[in-house]
């Protein structure tokens, strides 16, 4: 008799091991909210089919495996990381859905407050999902950035069968491209995916550049770390997952050290932390919902 399949998780996934994405930890960190767990795992270069079997392996009850092959067909804005997310969120048979990227890992300390959440809206009819708080590293493990061209909160679980698809490059989901309503959670996504050596930046950055149809030379200038406004030391504690990866530190980026980069952009986050810190609202703030 097959189990009652009540929450589903999901993530895609390719070339995790050569970009260097905290990817096992990843979805460990959310298994536990999981009755069952989807991977799409895309051709890739290294081992990542391999870890996803190894994951599967482990939790043959829970961890599911399909294939996609990503295609160059429409590099424009993101939209294989589109196509491949909703093949994956598809696949799921769960009534709720949590949804959480190979660089993204969930606190074990916030679990609680997820399911409190879930459990809330689960009876609101009015309410599609719940939001996560980011906190996004940017150099190294010691620092987060807080700009204004950081998201703030995201949709990372929601309800299924409401027409919900992920949204232009996956950021988040909207529901037939209306913002979801939402409501908080206080979970946080600790965001690594700028944690990163010069090296692996790069690398990251030539492939990115594949799937938004980019100049791989002006993707690798974005993604450069910098001194920026927002920054802030982080002072709390990674999830017991991170354990590992924290204590190896190689030689990432400490974005106190490099050159503040001049342009319309940093120019906006001075003035984003400077309002910030007289009101507690952001202007003009890009946002996938709308809080319940």
């Amino acid at each position: 008799m097959s189990k009652s399949i009540t929450t589903s998780g999901f993530t895609i996934v390719r070339n995790a091991e050569l970009l260097d994405f905290p990817f096992r930890e990843s979805v460990l960190s959310v298994l536990p909210l999981c009755d069952e767990f989807v991977i799409n795992c895309g051709d890739s270069d290294d081992r990542t089919l391999e870890i996803c079997q190894t994951l599967q392996k482990e939790y043959p009850d829970t961890v599911k495996i399909i294939r996609r092959v990503w295609t160059r067909e429409n590099q424009s804005g993101g939209y294989q990381l589109k196509a491949q997310t909703d093949s994956a969120l598809h696949a799921c048979q769960g009534k709720w859905l949590i949804y959480i990227q190979a660089d993204e890992v969930v606190h074990e300390a916030d679990l609680s407050l997820i399911r409190k959440a879930m459990s809330q809206a689960d009876s609101l009819e009015e309410v599609d999902g719940i939001v996560f708080d980011y906190l996004h590293f940017y150099g190294n493990f010691s620092y987060i950035s807080r700009g204004r061209n950081w998201y703030r909160r995201e949709v990372r679980a929601f309800k299924k069968g409401r027409g919900i698809e992920s949204y232009r490059d996956a950021q988040g989901f909207r529901k037939q491209g209306n913002r979801l309503k939402a409501m908080k959670s206080g979970a946080r996504v600790f965001h690594y995916g700028h944690v990163r050596t010069q090296k692996s930046l790069q690398a990251k950055a030539e492939q990115m550049s594949q799937w938004w149809g980019e100049d791989a030379k002006r993707t690798i200038q974005s993604y450069q770390i910098v001194k920026t406004f927002g920054l802030a030391p982080f002072k709390g504690s990674h999830p017991q997952l991170m354990t590992e990866r924290v204590k190896k530190n190689p030689e990432y980026v400490n974005p106190q050290l490099c050159k503040r980069l001049w342009n319309r952009r940093e120019l906006k986050n001075a003035l984003t932390v400077l309002w910030e810190k007289l009101v507690p609202y952001r202007i003009g703030e890009y946002r996938n919902y709308d809080l319940v």
